[in-house]
């Protein structure tokens, strides 16, 4: 699947969203007309500062993810015909800025973002973990 890059927005909280253009031909003249909408999130020290453990989990989501984490969303309508393919790529790109660039723009965004990944990287955690044995 080819992407290529149909716009960068500067959002107000100085994150960049990029929104890509992933279509491709399903079969005849018929389009899986998709765009991803992608952010990228560095992952500071700061956001953890809530946190009673915050530099440990600082640093357990650095280990398991990176000093980033990018941040996606995907809108798709199968089976377009080829001649509404522009349109429909079009109305798409425009539903993903009135939607995403006032909730992706918050200046709380990135910080909530990665505390939610740490979230979902302890809870994936806790499920693999064994209970602790009683001993008596």
């Amino acid at each position: 699947m080819s992407e290529t890059l149909i716009e960068k927005i500067t959002l107000p909280n100085g994150l960049i969203l990029e929104i890509w253009d992933t279509s491709r031909l399903m079969a005849g003249d018929r389009w899986l007309v998709s765009l991803l909408a992608k952010v990228e999130v560095t992952v500071l020290p700061e956001y953890f500062s809530t946190l009673d453990d915050g530099e440990q989990a600082y640093q357990d989501l650095v280990a398991a993810h990176g000093n980033s984490l990018v941040f996606t969303q995907e809108k798709v309508r199968p089976f377009v015909d080829e001649r509404e393919f522009k349109d429909v790529l079009t109305r798409l790109c425009q539903r993903i800025k009135d939607n995403l660039v006032a909730y992706l723009g918050n200046p709380k965004f990135a910080s909530l973002y990665v505390l939610k990944k740490y979230g979902d990287l302890r809870d994936r955690d806790w499920g693999h973990r064994s209970p602790p044995s009683e001993e008596g």
